[in-house]
């Protein structure tokens, strides 16, 4: 399976997978805040840099809250950064520049529901085992850890469960429309 843009092929295994299913869910929340910081010009550079500094890390299996790790990541590159700053109302974007109606249109609407729609149909044949863990880990926020010993099995076997949950779905849902 390729790797997302900007994340080397040479990775710990899975890494890149599991980024780019976080890249996916969360950047645009992340978008959104540093949008909210420092303007549309830094936003997506700081979402990569997050990005970026998590692929760093090299591993992110003891990752319990992602979202709270992400957003936590980012207040700390915009404090590192010494760009946060009081709102200024100078620099905002009146709502026609926004672009809202273009992301609330039907079609998008339509896009999204047989994006969630191939998403369901790739759980639904997912290996229960697969399944089981993959679901234990997103939905409900069980650790590696507990998810082994739910299972009965080692935390490595986990993580190349949820990997291959990741593998299989990327398929599904990537296939062209």
């Amino acid at each position: 399976m390729a790797t997302a843009p900007g994340i080397p092929a040479r990775m710990p295994p899975g890494l890149g997978a599991e980024l780019h299913s976080w890249m996916v869910l969360y950047g645009p929340a992340l978008r959104s805040y540093f949008r909210k910081k420092v303007g549309l010009g830094e936003a997506e550079d700081l979402v990569q840099q997050v990005f970026l500094n998590l692929q760093d890390r090299g591993h992110v299996d003891d990752i319990e809250h992602v979202n709270r790790y992400l957003f936590r990541a980012a207040a700390n590159l915009l404090t590192r950064r010494g760009q946060t700053k009081t709102w200024d109302w100078s620099d905002t974007v009146g709502v026609e520049e926004l672009e809202l109606f273009d992301e609330l249109s039907p079609e998008r609407a339509l896009i999204a529901k047989q994006d969630l729609a191939r998403l369901m149909e790739a759980l639904g044949h997912l290996p229960p085992r697969v399944e089981e863990a993959f679901v234990l880990h997103r939905f409900e926020d069980m650790t590696y850890r507990e998810i082994a010993q739910r299972m009965g099995i080692k935390p490595k076997s986990v993580e190349a469960l949820i990997m291959r949950a990741l593998e299989r779905i990327a398929t599904v849902v990537e296939k062209p429309r």
